[in-house]
């Protein structure tokens, strides 16, 4: 699985399985040193409706709002 932002080129990168609907994502780009969380919100059927971020390490910049991401199924 990978995750790539068209609007943030730097959020780029492959996504690890984590736990239940959870993934890691290690960046491409090391610089920012800011690996997230995607938490995948499902519907009923079990189908990724939206996804959830947070910094995986206490200790990122304080700018990194990952969590004020809410990222939406656009398409099926």
């Amino acid at each position: 699985l990978w995750f790539k932002s068209v609007r943030s080129p730097k959020l780029n990168g492959p996504m690890y399985f984590y736990n239940a609907n959870t993934f890691a994502i290690k960046w491409e780009y090391r610089d920012m040193n800011a690996d997230a969380f995607a938490i995948f919100c499902l519907d009923e059927n079990g189908k990724a409706q939206s996804i959830k971020m947070k910094g995986i390490s206490p200790n990122i910049d304080f700018s990194f709002d990952f969590q004020d991401l809410d990222l939406k199924r656009v398409e099926n």
